[in-house]
């Protein structure tokens, strides 16, 4: 074998065309596709830096209408005791939090609120100072904190002098006690986290129920799979479904692996479906490379012939051949590898996470694998068919054709039709995909949402538990807020909400509709509701269908009143007068009496189908929330509103901070990055797709004309016309058109059927798309067709009959 490289380096080097050829077409193929599986790597399949990740699990609840949900304080304690296929399980819960130091402005910063036992269950400890104890978790003894190595390098400048420190943490005085080593960090799974405090564990959480916002992570025992563990986690579902009909009737639980664990159902499959893509260049690209090594070998046929005769057997005869296929490979794949690198560091720089860049796509162990799996697997399939093809060619036959070489045969004819017609699938499929993901990202972000963000301004508020625990102190701070922000010059209304319609109002509850058939406990249907302000439909000029709106004259303790969407009045009462109606959240006692019906708004930057399609407004004053968005309609610059609000917002509480503040169509532009991104990188693979397969196509064609020399100087010595010639080449293209056509709209439509249930809110384009798409890879095949055709024609009959 070693000769055999050796001999393969030196026939290549000879051949200098032919060679960068294949490895600059097979680099396109492996580096793409390499960048892309990096891509699902680093998202989907790479376990975190934590000591034996791949027994942590994030344990979810389940109810009849969603998955992926948190638990209430009794559910987590029940799990926590009851399941004995952990060796241990640790609650925790993200949220906003204000950052401050004495003669230092108020930040908004990420924390996780942890029990004691989660970092040393996860498999970290602080690099620097100490752990939390699980006296810490008691009411009145957690005013301690952990920071990560994010805060600690941005905001200390990594100072080890940090520990013992004090900093005031939603208007709390906490004593630094540690530093976490940057190997904590994992942004997919607890999300750009700056500090870890202790969960306070209240005497009541025992038997807290209807209120859920406990997360857990747990660790499987050795020997225990994700499957034995769900298993018994159904078992402890159905107790607590059992014992607590009214709380968990009907739900469920379940674990998945911890690293993956906050990626939907759609960020999946889209990075599923790149992947796929990719390896759609990569199939083009090994396809060529089948057509350029079947061309060389059938240069040598006679050369094999002889070799045969002599009493080469026929591994002997395949082996240079196999040899040149796997330095090629070999070639590509190095190359394709640096390509690859050099794609995952622009997507890195591009792709947010939090709304922040610089996610890692490493090319890891698994991402090596993969492209040195890709690179034999083309020697082994692509390189091995022209060999096998070659070594079988009757030698007599071979022989008797003297220096030109035997011709192809039909096995070989077969054979690189085949490739044809691979390539036009694989190219439809690429294209075909490419472009309705495009347009349907462009009518996406052209669609009527229902309401208008041009010329709007938001920020949100996270105000702490501890300092706005009543609702009285939130309504307070409601009304100073938003008389202080509709004064600002150059506001032309300004309104307050839990959310704006950008991704989810974030908050669905079950509900029962009076006159309706009472549903099964635990069945009812979901609705998402929002709190805001009277002004806050006319400001998003969310229309008014029926009724009126909310007014300043509705009283925090008057007649629970709602405004309900026009999805919901069809849905419960078709044709009938919805106001007056009443409804009741499933789990309070209250019916609340509806006053209005508002058209249906879309969430701006959310591709994925919402939690419901009903949506139902109450009053801020009758229903206030710790989370506050502001919103105001102005066209002052953002930069000058962002700054009054902030002014505005301090002089009322100095230690809260504003976060997410920006105009609202850059909110959502910065939201869909990502999206663009996709898009983009669809449209490389496309285009390097239909390049590479416009270039095989040719060149089978051409090749398959070639080897028609003969018979086409007998026909135009018996009198055929010029464009009889090319009639004759174009149909045998247009049959292998047909057929590739056929297998390339099949997989088009199952993909595209695959995304659109997947993301109901992102319109693909329907049946035009893909005749477009038909249209323009049957005119490239159609042309790299007619080149070789064309030239055939002009073949002199004479010189044809005597080179034959």
């Amino acid at each position: 074998m070693h000769s055999d490289l050796r001999l393969a380096f030196r026939s290549l080097l000879k051949s200098p065309g032919f060679t960068a050829i294949a490895i600059v077409t097979l680099a396109l193929g492996i580096g793409l596709s390499t960048s892309a599986f990096s891509l699902a790597n680093a998202f989907l399949l790479r376990l975190l830096s934590y000591p034996n990740s791949a027994e942590l699990v994030r344990v979810f609840r389940s109810t009849p209408q969603a998955r992926g949900q948190s638990h209430s304080p009794a559910d987590y304690l029940d799990i926590h005791n009851g399941a004995t296929c952990f060796s241990d399980s640790a609650s925790y819960y993200n949220d906003l939090n204000s950052l401050a130091e004495p003669d230092q402005p108020a930040q908004q910063v990420s924390g996780l609120w942890v029990a004691s036992n989660f970092l040393k269950l996860i498999g970290v400890q602080p690099s620097i100072g100490r752990d939390f104890t699980p006296d810490e978790n008691q009411p009145g003894k957690g005013n301690v904190v952990i920071l990560t190595q994010r805060l600690w390098s941005s905001r200390f400048s990594s100072d080890p002098k940090v520990i013992g420190r004090t900093l005031r943490i939603n208007g709390e005085n906490c004593t630094v006690i540690g530093v976490l080593p940057k190997s904590f960090a994992a942004p997919l799974v607890w999300g750009p986290a700056d500090f870890l405090r202790p969960l306070t564990m209240n005497p009541g959480f025992s038997t807290l129920r209807k209120d859920h916002w406990f997360s857990c992570v747990a660790r499987l025992k050795p020997g225990v799979t994700i499957g034995g563990a769900n298993a018994q986690l159904a078992s402890i579902a159905s107790r607590l479904s059992h014992d607590y009909p009214t709380e968990d009737g009907g739900e469920g639980l379940y674990a998945v692996p911890l690293h993956s664990s906050n990626m939907d159902g759609t960020s999946t499959r889209i990075i599923w479906m790149m992947t796929g893509l990719a390896l759609m260049v990569l199939l083009i690209a090994c396809a060529n490379l089948a057509s350029l090594l079947l061309a060389r070998s059938l240069g040598r046929t006679r050369e094999f012939a002889i070799r045969t005769a002599l009493g080469a057997s026929r591994f002997r005869l395949m082996s240079p051949l196999l040899a040149e296929s796997l330095v090629l490979s070999m070639a590509g794949g190095g190359l394709g590898l640096l390509l690859g690198k050099w794609s995952n560091d622009l997507l890195a720089a591009k792709i947010l996470i939090g709304n922040e860049p610089g996610f890692p796509i490493p090319i890891d162990g698994r991402v090596l694998t993969f492209a040195l799996l890709t690179s034999l697997a083309t020697t082994l399939v692509f390189g091995l068919a022209p060999a096998l093809l070659v070594s079988r060619a009757p030698v007599n036959d071979a022989l008797k054709e003297g220096v030109r070489g035997s011709s192809a045969g039909r096995s070989h004819h077969r054979f690189k039709c085949s490739l044809v017609v691979a390539e036009i699938a694989a190219a439809l499929i690429l294209v075909g995909v490419s472009a309705s993901f495009a347009v349907a990202s462009k009518g996406f972000l052209h669609r009527n949402l229902g309401w208008q963000p041009e010329g709007t301004f938001e920020g949100l508020l996270a105000r702490p538990w501890n300092r706005y625990g009543t609702d009285d102190l939130r309504r307070q701070s409601d009304r100073a807020l938003l008389d202080r922000l509709s004064s600002i010059p150059g506001v032309e209304k300004a309104a307050l909400s839990f959310a704006t319609p950008l991704f989810s109002y974030f908050n669905s509850s079950n509900f029962v509709a009076e006159g309706q058939p009472l549903p099964e406990k635990g069945k009812e249907p979901l609705v998402e509701t929002n709190s805001v302000t009277p002004g806050f439909f006319s400001l998003l000029h969310i229309p008014l269908k029926q009724g009126s709106l909310f007014t300043d004259s509705i009283k925090a303790d008057g007649p629970p009143v709602a405004i309900v969407n026009e999805s919901f009045v069809r849905r419960f009462w078709p044709g009938q007068n919805p106001i007056g109606r009443r409804v009741r959240i499933a789990d309070k006692d209250q019916w609340i009496r509806i006053i209005g019906v508002v058209g249906d708004v879309r969430m701006a930057a959310n591709i994925s189908a919402p939690t419901s399609f009903l949506q139902l407004y109450r009053p801020m004053i009758q229903a206030p929330g710790n989370y506050i968005t502001f919103v105001l309609r102005s066209s002052m610059p953002p930069e000058s509103l962002a700054h009054s609000a902030a002014k505005i917002v301090s002089s009322l509480d100095p230690d809260l901070p504003i976060t997410q503040a920006g105009s609202t169509t850059q909110l959502i532009q910065t939201s869909l990055s990502n999206l663009d991104v996709i898009v983009v990188n669809l449209a490389v693979f496309a285009a390097m797709g239909l390049l590479i397969a416009a270039i095989g196509i040719y060149g089978v064609i051409a090749h398959l004309t070639a080897q028609r020399t003969l018979d086409i100087g007998v026909r135009m010595a018996l009198g055929a016309r010029q464009s009889q010639i090319v009639s004759m080449i174009l149909t045998q293209g247009a049959q292998l058109l047909a057929i590739g056509l056929v297998l390339g709209v099949i997989g088009a439509y199952a993909i595209d059927s695959m995304l659109q249930r997947t993301m109901s809110e992102f319109g693909l384009p329907g049946a035009w798309m893909q005749g477009l798409t038909v249209c323009l890879i049957s005119l490239i095949t159609l042309v790299a067709c007619y080149i070789p055709a064309r030239r055939a024609s002009l073949i002199d009959p004479v010189i044809a009959l005597r080179g034959e």
